[in-house]
């Protein structure tokens, strides 16, 4: 009974003994006013002495990793707290903090929630609110706390060692002509040294030939620079699955990868990690709303702000891929090669790609099929441009992995394992 009832019923009550004279009722109400003050004095206490703490493991995580949560309450005070409900609002998706607790007196409660991470993106792990009262419900308590952490989801990463990614056009050999502090086995030439070279880079046959100290200059590594486009135009972007009773129907091969925009994402942060890890230099195009462009790197710091932008990006662009690629085209050059994720029908983006193989830029595309997620068009004719341009495709279905799907999707101009008509 909700605390306004109980004290219209003792007014009653007071009433009613003050009409009718029985003294049951003047005992009544004396004893539901004790009630009422007790109950009210117990709920006032009921959240006092209470201490919460929450430790997050690490704040960063990646699509298929455990978030671990270590979270406590305290009480300070001899008494008990025999029904406490601690109410948790944090957004990250599965994560299961709240509890119904009884902490006893001077003394902490403990727990641990692991949340497997389904979904990239960045969340918010908190606050809490702390509810308690009397044991009749007649004063329920809150208390609101601003403890929280921010948590960031990077993308899921996959082996994609099978994929065939694009060769520079580099002839002879060629190599750029900018000095880079990563020492390579080509010595572009000598100059005086200067304080603080390393020893290992002094030229001593130049040094006795000079008469002065002389160091060795390097040239950066040949290969040629790696850009990774995402097409996240959001007209072309679908969610995936079939109904449950159509014939196309498949299961995700993976609970994050049901949408074009997840395949993408997930194409984009597998491609990026391989080649940092194979010394490439790597930049980044997205093409969300907000675009994203990150210049060619190779530190362990690209790595790190491709998978930060590629967590957070959404397929909510509206620019089509063919505009894009035109207005970003003077950043390719002759040492520059690229790969187009999209899932677009619209052959309109082939011809950009042309045009830059005919500067020397090569370009393989990772084609996500629209019509394999739902009722959409076929990409027959995006394959046969493509093909007909000599540019490599690897074609990816919902329902498959994408190490598998980029290993042996291909499709070129004479069809062959694993090409356009394997279904």
């Amino acid at each position: 009974m909700a605390a306004p009832k109980v004290v219209a019923l003792l007014l009653a009550l007071v009433i009613g003994a003050e009409y009718t004279g029985w003294p049951i009722l003047d005992q009544a109400a004396v004893a539901l006013l004790v009630l009422l003050g007790a109950s009210f004095l117990w709920s006032r206490w009921s959240l006092r002495g209470l201490g919460f703490q929450r430790r997050l493991a690490s704040d960063r995580a990646a699509v298929g990793d455990t978030v671990t949560e270590h979270l406590e309450v305290s009480n300070s005070r001899r008494l008990p707290k025999l029904w406490l409900e601690v109410r948790d609002a944090s957004t990250l998706p599965g994560h299961r903090a709240s509890r119904a607790l009884h902490v006893p007196g001077r003394a902490t409660t403990r727990w641990l929630v692991e949340t497997p991470c389904l979904r990239r993106g960045r969340f918010r792990l908190g606050p809490v609110t702390l509810r308690s009262g009397d044991p009749l419900g007649f004063f329920p308590r809150r208390r609101n706390l601003p403890a929280f952490h921010d948590v960031l989801v990077y993308p899921a990463t996959v082996d994609v060692s099978g994929f065939r990614l694009p060769a520079s056009h580099l002839s002879g050999g060629r190599v750029a002509l900018s000095k880079h502090p990563t020492v390579t086995s080509t010595v572009a030439g000598i100059r005086d040294y200067v304080p603080g070279d390393p020893l290992n880079r002094i030229s001593w046959t130049a040094t006795a030939r000079t008469g002065r100290m002389m160091t060795k200059e390097f040239d950066r590594d040949p290969s040629a620079d790696l850009w990774i486009i995402v097409d996240l135009d959001e007209r072309h972007h679908l969610a995936g699955g079939y109904a449950l009773d159509h014939p196309a129907h498949r299961e995700p091969v993976e609970p994050w990868l049901d949408t074009t925009e997840e395949y993408a994402v997930t194409i984009a942060a597998s491609l990026a990690g391989r080649c940092l890890d194979e010394g490439r230099m790597v930049g980044l195009i997205a093409t969300a709303d907000h675009l994203e462009v990150l210049s060619p790197d190779r530190s362990h710091r690209q790595h790190v702000k491709i998978l930060e932008s590629l967590a957070l990006v959404r397929a909510d662009g509206h620019m089509p891929l063919a505009e894009r690629l035109a207005i970003e085209a003077s950043r390719f050059g002759r040492e520059s090669s690229l790969v187009v994720i999209t899932p677009s029908v619209d052959d309109t983006w082939v011809k950009p790609l042309a045009e830059f193989a005919a500067r020397g830029v090569r370009a393989t595309v990772a084609l996500i099929e629209q019509n394999t997620f739902g009722p959409a068009p076929s990409s027959l004719m995006v394959v046969s441009a493509l093909a007909a341009m000599e540019i490599p495709v690897q074609l990816v279905k919902y329902g498959e992995s994408v190490g598998h799907a980029l290993t042996t999707g291909t499709a070129d101009a004479r069809g062959g394992p694993g090409g356009y008509a394997r279904g």
